[in-house]
């Protein structure tokens, strides 16, 4: 019999946890750091409400940011007329990082089970594409 009362909330001795020692002893991970870039990144992605004559818009912030900077230039500020000339050749020299998807609707295949690729190919060396030999037309 154990030494002292064993119930509810009150488990026996040797289903205790030893004096100094976690029931969980690598605990919950570290979350990640996320780099400053991806952060900043967010921030400029980020939408958010502004007024426009008298009407309720939704930019980010880095058009609004943009927008400001170009406003100034107009204004006369020679500094943002400078950095918005620097920002436009940048963008023109390198062109925007991100990657466009491309919506293809109602694609019809020259012959079936062609694939994009194979479609792509023939467009490009300028000739139609030829069915492959098991997709010849029935001869009657």
């Amino acid at each position: 019999m154990a030494d002292y009362d064993i119930g509810y909330g009150k488990p026996p001795l040797s289903g205790l946890f030893r004096v100094g020692v976690s029931g969980n002893p690598r605990g919950r991970p570290r979350r990640s750091a996320r780099p400053l870039a991806e952060r900043i990144r967010a921030v400029l992605n980020a939408p958010i409400e502004y007024r426009e004559r008298g009407r309720t818009r939704l930019a980010t912030y880095r058009e609004l940011s943009l927008k400001m900077l170009v406003d100034k230039a107009i204004g006369g500020d020679l500094g943002a007329a400078e950095l918005a000339l620097r920002i436009l050749t940048r963008a023109e020299r390198y062109g925007d990082p991100g990657v466009d998807p491309i919506l293809v609707e109602n694609w019809i295949a020259d012959y079936p089970g062609q694939t994009a690729d194979q479609k792509t190919a023939d467009i490009a060396a300028g000739r139609d594409a030829a069915p492959t030999e098991w997709w010849s037309p029935p001869e009657t």
